[in-house]
This record gives structure tokens, sequence and C-alpha cells, in this order.
């Protein structure tokens, strides 16, 4: 089956802010994985992994992530912010604040961030964010985000039908991947700075979407 789906287009995707340098697989364990894989090998900031499907997609604590193929999209890229240490915790928030803003501007949803890493919809869950950082001469991030494009509920396992959501159930209507992918990149390269950690800006939009209090530090 996995054979049939067609693959995303990684040019179409790679115009994003023209800052990423985008590679499709087919199917691999983990997106995360080649990134800091690649990270550890020296690869710059900005490189973007999408798979059609992930056998060992992994959310937050290790939770496994469920990638139907050719259904939603799953994708890694790697940041190297010259942040303190300390603010790395705020990567994932940023991230968070990035997803909720292109998926409510490129589809008109009313989309919600549930602290720290869910993006939801109707109260269910539409895309998940994991942020794996590394330490040492020179930090880097691996941010992994997947999101339920053109799943019907049956597409989902039995057990996250009742929690889980996509574009398409929300909408009555498919979206063209390879856009929803583009306006995500694009806003990421909006609202990342390597140079310093996020502002007051951004944590009034994480407050607002999350209806979370503001403060100085993101939840971690």
């Amino acid at each position: 089956m996995a054979d049939e789906i067609a693959l995303l287009d990684r040019d179409r995707i790679a115009t994003a802010g023209g800052f990423w340098r985008v590679t499709v697989f087919r199917e691999t364990e983990s997106t995360n994985d080649i990134v800091l894989r690649a990270a550890e090998g020296g690869e710059p900031e900005g490189f973007a992994v999408f798979a059609e499907s992930q056998t060992r997609g992994r959310g937050q604590f290790g939770r496994r992530w469920d990638s139907s193929p050719g259904r939603g999209l799953w994708f890694s890229f790697l940041l190297r912010p010259r942040w303190p240490i300390a603010q790395l915790a705020q990567m994932t928030p940023l991230i968070a604040v990035a997803a909720a803003r292109a998926l409510a501007a490129h589809t008109n949803l009313a989309v919600r961030i549930k602290p720290p890493n869910d993006i939801h919809c109707s109260g269910r869950k539409l895309a998940g964010i994991l942020s794996e950082a590394r330490t040492g001469r020179e930090a880097f991030v691996a941010v992994g985000i997947g999101i339920n494009v053109n799943h019907s509920t049956r597409d989902f396992p039995l057990e996250l039908q009742a929690s889980a959501t996509s574009l398409a159930i929300e909408t009555g209507r498919s979206w063209e991947r390879e856009a929803v992918a583009t306006a995500m990149l694009s806003e990421v390269a909006r609202v990342y700075d390597p140079g310093g950690a996020p502002g007051a800006e951004i944590r009034e939009a994480y407050a607002a979407l999350s209806h979370a209090p503001v403060c100085d530090n993101f939840p971690p």
C-alpha cells in the first residue's frame, strides 16, 4: 500500500521562508532520529525531514505516534539557537504558537494550544510537537511535528477515535498537504530567532492560545 502513495513534493515545501532544505522519505523509523543524527554530524540548521509513514514515530514521554501513510504530515527539522541553555525549553511553546497560527490562518479553524505541546480543535488533538535538545559545545534542537490532515475517523486506531481529529474531519474537505506544510514552515521561519529566545509578543500569544497566564518563562 505504501508504494501507491504519491510522495510529498519536496521542492514546493522547500520554498517556505527560504530557510529550509527538505528531504522526503517514503518510510522511516523516526524523522526526529534522522535529524538528531544529522545534527551530530554537523548539519546546519534548516534541515527538514518528512516521511510518508514512520514505524517508530513518538510523542512526548516516548508515547507512540500513529503515522498513517499518506494521511498526515510527519516531519522534523533542525534548529541551532544561540540561546542560553536554560531557555532551550522555550522551543516547544514557541513552535506551538507558530503551529497554531499557521493552521488557523490556513484553514480558518479555531485551534488551541493544550500545554505544553499539543494543538487541539473542538477539544480533540489535531497536532503534536516533540522537541529534543542536545547541549554541549554547540546546542541544537530537533523539532518533530505530526499533523492529522486528511484522516477520517476510521483512519485512527480505535483507542484514539474519540480523542483525535484532523483538518478534513473539522472542515469536511481534504487539504493539499504541501500547502499545509509550507504554511507551517513559513511561520516557524518567521517567528524563530536564532539569536534570541521568544519575547513578550510570543509569550502573550501562547497565553492567549492556551488560556495560560503570561509569564517570563514558558512551561517546560
